[in-house]
């Protein structure tokens, strides 16, 4: 897994990232982002990740790879949503 604040412009709009958040209980639920009508249900994982009471992932696809990261720059997040 590698960490989406340590990757260099990470993007988090692009409609070919995945996101799922897990809870505390383990269960798994898909962030759908791709269309504005999204948004709103992108921003309440935002405030569960906020509130610790889940952590999201994103699945970045490559050429040859895909890899799964830990969004842990949540500012940035925002940011890219325009949340803040």
């Amino acid at each position: 897994m590698r960490s989406a604040k340590e990757a260099d412009n990470f993007p988090y709009c692009s409609s070919i990232v995945c996101y799922f958040e897990v809870d505390k209980n383990g269960d798994v639920s898909q962030v759908y982002h791709k269309n504005k009508s999204d948004r709103p249900n992108v921003l309440e994982a935002y405030k569960r990740v906020m509130n610790k009471t889940t952590t999201l992932y994103a699945v970045w696809p490559g050429n040859y790879r895909s890899d799964l990261f830990i969004i842990d720059d949540l500012n940035a997040f925002a940011k890219a949503f325009n949340f803040i």
